[in-house]
């Protein structure tokens, strides 16, 4: 037979528990740094300039009075120096003398051997009713005269031709001269006429400005070969008592027109003119 006893449960052993606490926080809101309240600049000093320097003032002598003297006898004057001698006052003037009324050089004059009137013309004598410089060949000369220049604005016409009275209306004109290019180029050339007018250069006609018209401009562009040249300008003037007759042209490059330099225009030759003499 066994005997058993029950033993008592044995007791548990203590526990250590480890407890740990946490500090929660809230996070820190950071503030911005405070900006520092901006300073007001100060305006900066302006600088004054120095003065310059200034001459020494002259003042004039003003004239003060003497005091009246103790005794009759004046007290001998201190010797000043001798005053400079004033310049003397320079010459009037010369009195312009009175400039002679101008005459204008006529358009037309005689054509003499020595004359500096390079233009050769022959006037011819139209009917009423002409319409072109075409006119003309129908006709024999009139009258031979020289031109210096075709540069007539426009402009009445009343002085006539020499030796020819009152012809100033219905004629035409056979202008003949020689140009002496430079150098091979091309030019712009412009004619202006009232009434009509016709530019050959070496016997072709480069611009047709023909018929009873105002004062009208042709222009065109030309290829001037180097060397004399033979120019021709046929005009015929209508009614009037208006009348232009102007040639011009332009340089290559040029902005403007000018006019024919006159140490570039000869008479010319013989045998152009031959066959244009005057009716006697």
């Amino acid at each position: 037979m066994l005997w058993s006893a029950r033993l008592p449960s044995p007791e548990p052993a203590p526990r250590t528990v480890d407890v740990v606490l946490f500090d929660t926080k809230a996070p820190e809101t950071k503030l911005p740094d405070a900006q520092p309240e901006p300073s007001k600049a100060e305006p900066p000093l302006v600088e004054i300039p120095p003065m310059p320097d200034l001459p020494p003032v002259k003042l004039a002598d003003s004239p003060v009075a003497a005091p009246p003297a103790a005794d009759a006898t004046p007290a001998p004057a201190a010797a000043s120096a001798p005053a400079a001698a004033a310049s003397p006052p320079p010459p009037p003037p010369t009195p312009l003398a009175k400039a002679a009324p101008s005459t204008p050089p006529k358009l037309f004059e005689e054509c003499a051997e020595d004359s500096d009137r390079h233009m050769i013309a022959d006037v011819y004598r139209l009917t009423a009713g002409n319409q072109s410089v075409f006119d003309m060949r129908r006709r024999k000369p009139i009258k031979r005269v020289c031109l210096a220049q075709l540069d007539i604005a426009p402009r009445p016409f009343r002085e006539g031709f020499p030796g020819l009275g009152s012809t100033v209306e219905w004629f035409g004109l056979d202008i003949r001269f020689t140009v002496n290019i430079a150098e091979t180029a091309t030019w712009e050339v412009m004619l202006l006429a009232d009434d009509g007018a016709v530019l050959s250069i070496d016997d072709e006609n480069v611009i047709d400005n023909d018929g009873i018209h105002a004062p009208t401009p042709v222009a065109t562009s030309i290829k001037l070969e180097k060397g004399l040249r033979n120019f021709r300008v046929r005009y015929f003037q209508g009614p009037g008592p208006d009348l232009a007759l102007m040639l011009a042209w332009k340089k290559p490059g040029a902005a403007d027109y000018s006019y024919l330099p006159r140490s570039l225009i000869g008479r010319p030759p013989a045998s152009m003119l031959a066959q244009l003499q005057p009716k006697e």
